[in-house]
């Protein structure tokens, strides 16, 4: 019998539980990417490489092995890619290309939520140096300075007068692929993501988390649940990613969205996704309530039927990133005693020997840690990169 041919656009750690619930539904699972070493790629049948960020390329490569699904990984470029191929393939399961670019674009995505009178941050978009005097007076000083295509924090600065400006509109145009750069309004508020399964433009199901940071500000380095949010708050970012899968018809799938909430409870939708989250954040969800995310993500973007079930559990689990705080030469990787208890799960790929080029966005690992309440979870959190470190040569 001949499986069914199933093209995933990455293998990298992250990918690891799409590729493994693929291949429990029996599809023959092929991977690409630009990165030859990623951890996910042997776990394929097999790997053909190649720019995922290049839709043509995406297109040509799906037609040719006659895949029955593209699965677009966690990778925005990756989604729009998918978007685009599934498009011209007449494959089910994914947004249309145009509303992949209005949702994993910043500037798009913003204009949308103006067009639905949803809060969002004060922005423009500058091409030009000598644009930003002009604009840095309708933006009052501090603001943040994003390229309007990345997410993990690449490119991302807070600048308080024109000469950090400057520099950081320069800083974020070395990294984009775009000749616009987004000058945003800085919102003072906690961190948060939701994820969502929306069927027929309504939340059917939510999970909410709290997000922590170390070094670099702009780059999630844990998430845990149940949340420290409010209900009505909750109720609000469901009010609001529903009014927008209704203006831009979305199709059954995961939406995932990062958000502030500002001091009187307001939540500010920042950065919306349609594909996996990163750094095994499928699995915090799995761990935390039950639901098989990585398996709903196989199926929605299969095209196929999704059955949404009641909450399984309601358990306090953090996913944490092992991440350094200088650059050097790897010698160990210290995990103290007192959390021995806790990790239910961990995935470590760093090994000594190992050089931290860049340490704002380094990550040695992924841990997964399960509390009594939330007490625990909280002061514990609080000093996980004591507990959880580097060490250096």
């Amino acid at each position: 019998m001949n499986r069914k041919k199933l093209l995933l656009l990455n293998g990298s750690h992250a990918e690891i539980p799409m590729i493994v619930e693929a291949k429990k539904f029996g599809w023959h699972v092929t991977t690409t990417g630009n990165d030859r070493v990623g951890i996910g790629h042997p776990y394929a049948d097999e790997n053909i490489f190649g720019d995922y960020s290049d839709c043509e390329f995406v297109y040509d490569l799906a037609k040719s092995l006659r895949v029955d699904a593209i699965i677009s990984s966690c990778n925005d470029f990756a989604y729009i890619s998918t978007a685009y191929a599934c498009e011209k393939l007449n494959l089910r399961g994914h947004d249309s290309y145009e509303n992949a670019c209005i949702i994993h674009n910043k500037k798009n995505f913003r204009d949308v939520m103006k067009i639905l009178d949803l809060p969002t941050p004060k922005f423009l978009v500058c091409n030009l140096v000598d644009e930003l005097p002009v604009a840095c007076e309708k933006i009052k000083f501090p603001l943040i300075v994003k390229p309007t295509d990345l997410t993990g924090g690449k490119g991302v600065s807070v600048c308080k007068n024109l000469s950090e400006l400057e520099t950081a509109f320069k800083t974020a145009q070395k990294v984009t692929r775009k000749t616009s750069i987004l000058l945003e309004e800085f919102i003072d508020g906690s961190n948060h993501a939701a994820n969502f399964f929306i069927q027929d433009q309504k939340v059917l199901r939510a999970f909410f988390d709290d997000e922590q940071y170390y070094r670099n500000k702009y780059l999630v380095s844990g998430a845990s649940s149940p949340s420290s949010l409010r209900q009505f708050t909750m109720a609000e970012v469901i009010l609001y990613v529903e009014k927008i899968a209704k203006y831009l018809k979305l199709v059954d799938g995961i939406f995932h969205v990062q958000f502030m909430v500002t001091s009187d409870g307001t939540p500010i939708l920042i950065d919306p996704c349609r594909r996996a989250p990163g750094d095994l954040y499928v699995r915090l969800v799995e761990h935390s309530s039950g639901f098989n995310c990585a398996k709903e993500i196989i199926l929605s973007e299969s095209g196929l039927k999704v059955e949404i079930g009641n909450q399984l559990t309601h358990r306090f689990i953090a996913r944490e990133c092992i991440m350094a705080n200088r650059c050097g030469i790897i010698d160990d990787i210290f995990i103290d005693s007192k959390l021995e208890n806790k990790i239910i799960c961990k995935m470590i790929w760093a090994k000594s020997g190992d050089e931290v080029e860049n340490f704002l966005t380094y990550k040695a690992g992924i841990l997964f840690l399960e509390f009594d309440n939330f007490s625990d979870m909280n002061n514990t959190l609080k000093n996980f990169n004591n507990l959880v470190r580097i060490d250096f040569k």
